[in-house]
């Protein structure tokens, strides 16, 4: 992917989904503030972003986002800001048109106008929400207060995952890698409520610090539900114990990059030896999995973890931990002390974030999250059409064709591996704006000013879809993300790359400019997705998407030597303090930054062939070329989400992206006139694709 937002469901393990969740909400704005005018797009290339002052061969992000970053600070209700969050604001208040024109009742509206009318409608009416306190939930936690004995966690664990609530391990299900046209169940780790495993483990002050503000976040949660001050912090103690040993059992973000550490088909015996303490035929049985014979168990050595505590953990500390999560999950959609406490922790400790968001944006993006596919027709059928969707697919051409190209002339591939790549080349389906066929919401029953029951009818239905997919065959229509997602992303189980309407639009593309903006922009990204399907990850999944080793040792060999250059060089950025860049991490996605804005330049080079177009705004076309590039990727970041992000985000920060790139390439070496010497000529320069 080109970019990260956060995971709301809980149940769909390929990763891919980035549904935003309702987790920065602030108070209500007026229902009339709909009636102003919609920010205008966002310009694709903009004079007065750079900063003309600056040396575009010691800094070029510098350079071209100087100017944009002095009048563009951030927001108080954002941990960030750059260009991407300026595209999603504005898609943000096209959605909430939307939303606000269907919440008013009417007895024309369609079926899926009045359930993303109503949803919206529950989630803005904060004095009725705000009455209920935790009145939504406290069934729940009766029912948690209600077991009598560990053994009896098998039977409301299932149903706390149905409701989208992450306790003690993830179930959904996957493509099998082995066989990718069908579809599996999937065992992984979770029940965490830290952003990474790590999190637990780093012993440096900053992190000792934020594991003590945890605590505190869930003695004062568990307290805002009804537990005495003194008995919620020692469960919150308790419970920062219990989420400590599952981390232990934890894998690492860096070692789950490798799909073959995360692809364990076991059979049901065989995942019982693992953790006999669960009884796993009940709860797949309770949670709705069609019969299960053999699944993928991604991280063995967690169920062992996950038995170990769960053998040696009293029943009352299972109990908080349970109502720790519940209340956790679902806080943001409870009256305001629960939306206070958890932007205290999640926003402003973890990313420094200084308000709340005000409440309609919250409010479309639980629409969004909940309803998104029925939320995005009616958002394609105001932004983008069959025009954008056919300009786009071109480009995508243009690029594949250099990529082509590319991978004939690599001097370091052998003719034996070439063959294979160019087959999965050609394999490669591309998804453009928005689905062929629109999800059915007809069975989810959204009441108007039930908010909470209408996001959990929401997602267990969604939690239903992905679990009633086990034994079936794949579904490569489907998408993984919304149509007004600001996001891209390639799939490397089903061998297909998929471009949201919501990214195909100023910065990142435009009619209204040259192709060199366009081509450095857009097609850059567009080059970034294809490129995972040969990145240190997808070059394990062969045309059909199966996980597949179909290179030679040679070429791993020369593969891992390059890849090995980014590692060393985007580990040296220092993110935050002294928190660096994690460039193991990072691997697959510089690679995909580097090769994705390549293959970009030589396609355009290749449109422009036979013909010079001249300067434009006083640049060559080259020169345009990489500014379209460096002015996507203007961001203003808080020091605590920079922190975040090194430690938790396979992206480097806007910055890296943009000089580490660049250093990189002899063309913008001699698009700009530097010379050996300049920071932004790199030596020795890295480079797969």
């Amino acid at each position: 992917m080109v970019d990260v937002r956060p995971t709301r469901l809980l149940l769909t393990i390929p990763a891919l989904l980035a549904l935003t969740g309702l987790a920065t909400a602030q108070t209500a704005a007026p229902r009339a503030a709909a009636s102003s005018a919609i920010a205008k797009a966002p310009p694709s290339f903009d004079l007065n972003a750079m900063d003309r002052g600056a040396n575009p061969c010691d800094n070029f992000y510098k350079y071209s986002c100087g100017m944009w970053l002095a009048h563009n600070p951030i927001p108080a209700d954002r941990a960030r800001w750059g260009r991407f969050d300026e595209l999603r604001e504005r898609n943000t208040e096209v959605l909430r048109g939307i939303l606000e024109r269907a919440s008013n009742p009417s007895a024309t509206r369609d079926a899926d106008t009045q359930k993303i009318g109503d949803l919206y409608a529950s989630c803005m009416d904060e004095k009725a929400v705000n009455a209920r306190g935790d009145d939504p939930i406290k069934p729940e936690l009766a029912r948690i207060d209600s077991i009598a004995d560990k053994h009896e966690v098998v039977t409301i664990v299932p149903r706390l995952h149905r409701q989208g609530v992450d306790v003690l391990f993830r179930f959904g299900s996957s493509p099998d890698p082995k066989n990718s046209k069908m579809e599996i169940g999937d065992l992984d780790q979770g029940g965490l409520g830290l952003p990474d495993r790590d999190y637990y483990l780093r012993t440096d002050p900053k992190s000792v610090e934020v594991r003590k503000a945890y605590v505190t976040h869930i003695q004062n949660m568990l307290h805002l539900i009804g537990e005495a001050p003194a008995t919620a912090a020692s469960d919150a103690q308790a419970v920062m114990a219990f989420e400590t040993a599952l981390a232990k059992g934890s894998l690492d973000n860096v070692s789950r990059r490798d799909p073959n550490q995360v692809f364990h088909k076991l059979s049901i015996q065989e995942l019982t030896s693992l953790c006999p303490f669960f009884s796993w035929p009940a709860y797949f049985d309770s949670v709705g999995s069609p019969k299960i014979d053999s699944l993928n168990v991604d991280v063995p050595n967690f169920m062992r973890a996950l038995e170990t505590a769960l053998v040696e953990t009293d029943l009352p500390v299972l109990k908080a931990y349970l109502r720790w999560h519940l209340v956790h999950a679902e806080a943001a959609l409870l009256s305001q002390p629960f939306v206070d406490e958890d932007f205290s922790f999640y926003g402003h400790t973890l990313q420094g974030t200084a308000q709340l968001r005000p409440r309609w944006k919250r409010c479309v993006d639980l629409a969004d999250g909940d309803l998104g596919f029925a939320l995005g027709k009616k958002y394609v059928d105001e932004t983008f059409g069959a025009e954008g969707k056919a300009r786009t697919l071109k480009m995508v051409h243009d690029i594949e064709n250099a990529m082509h190209s590319d991978l004939q002339s690599l001097s370091w591939m052998t003719p034996e591996t070439k063959k294979y790549a160019l087959e999965k080349l050609a394999a490669v389906a591309n998804k453009i704006g928005y689905p062929d066929h629109w999800r059915d919401y007809s069975s989810v029953d959204i009441v108007r000013g039930d908010l909470v029951g209408d996001d959990l009818r929401a997602t267990e239905f969604e939690v239903e879809r992905q679990i009633h997919k086990i034994g079936k065959p794949v579904d490569r229509s489907e998408w993984g993300m919304t149509p007004p997602t600001v996001n891209a992303y390639y799939n490397p189980l089903e061998n297909n790359i998929n471009f949201p309407a919501g990214i195909l639009q100023p910065p990142f593309y435009s009619n209204q400019v040259d192709d060199a903006v366009n081509y450095g922009a857009i097609g850059a990204v567009i080059g970034h997705e294809l490129t995972h399907g040969f990145d240190d990850q997808g070059r394990q999944f062969d045309a059909d998407g199966n996980l597949q080793d179909w290179w030679t040792k040679e070429d791993a060999a020369a593969f891992e030597k390059r890849a090995q250059c980014f590692v060393d060089e985007y580990s040296k950025f220092i993110a935050s303090g002294d928190v660096h860049e994690n460039g193991k991490l990072e691997l697959g996605e510089n690679t995909a930054d580097n090769g994705g804005l390549r293959l970009a330049f030589m396609a355009l080079m290749s449109t422009l062939e036979g013909h010079e177009p001249g300067k434009r705004d006083g640049f060559m076309p080259e020169q345009r070329f990489f500014l379209g590039w460096g002015q996507i990727w203007c961001e203003n970041i808080r020091p605590e989400a920079a922190r975040n992000s090194a430690l938790t985000n396979p992206h480097a920060l806007g910055e890296f992206r943009v000089n580490g790139v660049l250093s990189n390439m002899p063309e913008f070496e001699k698009a700009f006139s530097c010379k050996q010497g300049d920071p932004m000529v790199r030596v020795p320069q890295c480079r797969v694709w």
